[in-house]
């Protein structure tokens, strides 16, 4: 069970991702439908702390989202080290970081999010909570490098 969701939840992080590179990037129309892409993978009740600390309610970043089409021309969305850190019946926790590549050069973050299990949403689960914290390409490199020693 674990490995199957392990693999979902990387499916809806990843899937998500190319939504939102798709979206800023200008890759897709700006319709209602592809728009509904990623504003349904989000619970009612979601909300996001920035990894500048700002905390976004559902209604504040769907339209700044909306809004954003076509923002970041060529940009590229990276996701790597997937982990679950909690599972119940209610739904997961997991960690990833992201790196975009994209007009204001190349970004990292590490983020937590919470999915609630819907079975209605795409691979099962819907995001409720993420949170972002600015990571340090350089300090990720020596860390990883440690790692293989």
């Amino acid at each position: 069970m674990t490995d199957e969701l392990r693999d979902r939840c990387a499916a809806q992080i990843d899937d998500l991702h190319r939504v939102i590179e798709d979206w800023l990037g200008g890759r897709t129309p700006r319709t209602p439908e592809t728009f509904a892409a990623f504003a349904d993978a989000h619970s009612p009740d979601f909300t996001m702390v920035t990894p500048d600390g700002a905390l976004l309610r559902i209604d504040e970043l769907l339209p700044g989202f909306e809004s954003a089409h076509g923002a970041a021309p060529g940009l590229r969305i990276r996701i790597a080290e997937v982990a679950l850190v909690h599972t119940d019946a209610r739904g997961v926790v997991a960690t990833y970081e992201e790196w975009q590549d994209g007009p204001a050069g190349r970004t990292g973050r590490r983020s937590t999010v919470l999915l609630e299990h819907d079975a209605d949403a795409r691979h099962g689960l819907r995001s409720r909570h993420l949170h972002e914290t600015w990571i340090d390409r350089e300090r990720i490199d020596r860390e990883r490098i440690d790692r293989e020693r």
